[in-house]
């Protein structure tokens, strides 16, 4: 029988403009939406709207996004949830896997990036329900990337890519020392700019306004 009841999302981040953007795109899917400002709103928010599926910030005013996974991980151990935060450090995102969490979402997040981490979601804990999916491992199922290397990799080209190659801020974002950033660059053939090029157009507005 197909499924009629729609999946619960819940949205944890003191961002209204945030919480506003995944609630939409959410209910784009056809998912049942709630929001949540707070770790502890959230908690309470468990036991009458257990969500399926949950996105939450690492950085929130009254616990870490962690603590908050490693509670719902507890409490509903079948939730999916994803971290999302504007401070993309690779060990962040490698102790939010270790803790259960299926992604790591480096803000800003383009909507298309956000919509197949949440289509993937969906997609495994409606595997979940079907016994043959559990049984099988049928083709369509997909999984979280529980490689920590590989996690590694995707974490320092989201950060570089938010960051157009600028390596001083990947290395401000990323919490790492300037020789393990550029051994990880080698390492994973991550393609930066030049400081010359990032100084050239960082002076381009001041070359313009020199000239009128």
């Amino acid at each position: 029988m197909p499924e009629t009841i729609p999946l619960r999302l819940l949205i944890v981040d003191d961002q209204q403009s945030i919480g506003t953007l995944c609630a939409t795109l959410g209910q784009r899917m056809g998912l049942l939406c709630f929001q949540a400002q707070s770790a502890a709103e959230a908690l309470a928010r468990l036991d009458s709207h257990a969500p399926d599926v949950m996105l939450a910030d690492l950085l929130l005013g009254d616990r870490s996004g962690l603590e908050l996974l490693t509670e719902v991980k507890k409490r509903l151990p079948l939730t999916e949830v994803a971290v999302m935060s504007a401070h993309g450090t690779i060990a962040s995102a490698v102790q939010a896997m270790r803790l259960g969490a299926y992604d790591f979402v480096v803000k800003p997040f383009r909507v298309a990036e956000l919509q197949l981490v949440l289509e993937r979601m969906v997609e495994k804990v409606q595997s979940a329900r079907r016994p043959q999916s559990r049984l099988s491992g049928g083709p369509g199922a997909a999984l979280p990337c529980t490689d920590l290397e590989e996690l590694e990799r995707l974490t320092m080209h989201r950060v570089f890519e938010q960051v157009n190659g600028d390596k001083e801020k990947a290395q401000k974002l990323l919490g790492i020392s300037r020789a393990t950033l550029y051994r990880k660059i080698k390492r994973y053939g991550i393609q930066t700019r030049r400081q010359e090029e990032v100084t050239r157009e960082t002076a381009k507005p001041m070359i313009l306004l020199s000239q009128r």
